[in-house]
């Protein structure tokens, strides 16, 4: 039923629904991901409105457009998406968008020699956990924004630079924190692969149940390597995600028990999408804060 809708969807936007310019769609930017969506808002501030397709806690990888998205993306006059095969079924709908209005992704400014692959040919799209490299990626939505909106120029490029100023301070300050674990227990076991640029940012190995993406289920050789990990290594803690059922996470915590040895869950760490507002999580600095200090009880 939802692959029928996906098609219906599909077509719609394929073949065209009329573009409503209404003086609110004007101002109105459309981004595919709650991380997306938030830091383009440190830019506009409240000269624009933006709105995210995806929710606290919904999972990128496996989301399928609902009729009300089409109506958003048709309504909004600039759409804005991670990129990287991140939102994969709804990358060919964004690409056919790009053929009628103004659509910008942050893989276009990404430096290509900090991407990480998972094979040969496979980026890894969990790109904002590598925060110099993510915000240098908002030049490419910066100039866009500046490009369809001029009478804001001054104020966005302004906002631009603080907002990276505060990530710059951020990334230091959580670096800082979470060196203070010895460097034998800097572990991090989560749900799914999406932890290996926060890995390379902050100095932590990381190790996970799932590949990159959570459309496949692991199978029960991937639960008996990572008990073995958990076990040799002893670590003391692993990680379920907001965006990622814990059911099969929590099926490694039984394995290890009953191999003798104890290991927590150490919380609940967000990945792919931000926390619900008044979570703490629910800005892209705030997600960060609330991962590193989770990780830094958890291990320590």
């Amino acid at each position: 039923m939802k692959h029928f809708a996906y098609i219906l969807i599909g077509v719609w936007i394929i073949f065209g629904c009329k573009i409503k310019k209404t003086k609110a769609n004007e101002k109105l930017i459309v981004c595919s991901t709650s991380v997306t969506a938030d830091c383009v808002r440190q830019v506009v501030g409240d000269k624009l409105i933006v709105k995210s397709l995806m929710g606290p806690g919904v999972d990128p990888h496996t989301y399928n457009p609902r009729p009300s998205d089409v109506v958003l993306l048709n309504d909004a006059k600039l759409v804005v998406y991670t990129g990287f095969h991140l939102e994969g079924k709804m990358a060919e709908l964004f690409s056919r968008l790009s053929e009628r209005k103004a659509v910008v992704s942050f893989q276009l400014d990404f430096p290509k020699d900090q991407v990480l692959y998972t094979d040969e040919i496979t980026p890894d799209p969990h790109v904002w956990f590598d925060t110099e490299s993510w915000v240098h990626s908002m030049n490419g939505v910066v100039d866009k924004l500046v490009e369809l909106y001029p009478e804001y120029e001054l104020e966005f490029r302004e906002n631009f630079y603080k907002f990276q100023v505060k990530v710059q301070k951020k990334t230091a300050e959580l670096k800082l924190k979470l060196s203070e674990i010895p460097q034998e227990q800097r572990v991090l076991i989560t749900s799914h692969d999406a932890f290996h640029y926060f890995g390379r940012t902050f100095d932590v190995r990381v190790k996970a149940l799932q590949g990159v993406s959570t459309s496949q289920e692991p199978g029960v050789r991937d639960v008996i390597d990572l008990v073995d990990f958990i076990v040799k290594h002893r670590v003391k803690a692993i990680f379920v995600e907001n965006s990622v059922s814990p059911k099969a996470l929590k099926s490694v915590l039984s394995s290890v028990e009953r191999r003798g040895y104890q290991v927590k869950i150490g919380g609940t760490l967000f990945s792919d999408a931000l926390g619900s507002k008044g979570s703490g999580a629910d800005t892209y600095l705030g997600m960060l804060s609330h991962n590193v200090n989770a990780i830094k009880e958890g291990l320590k």
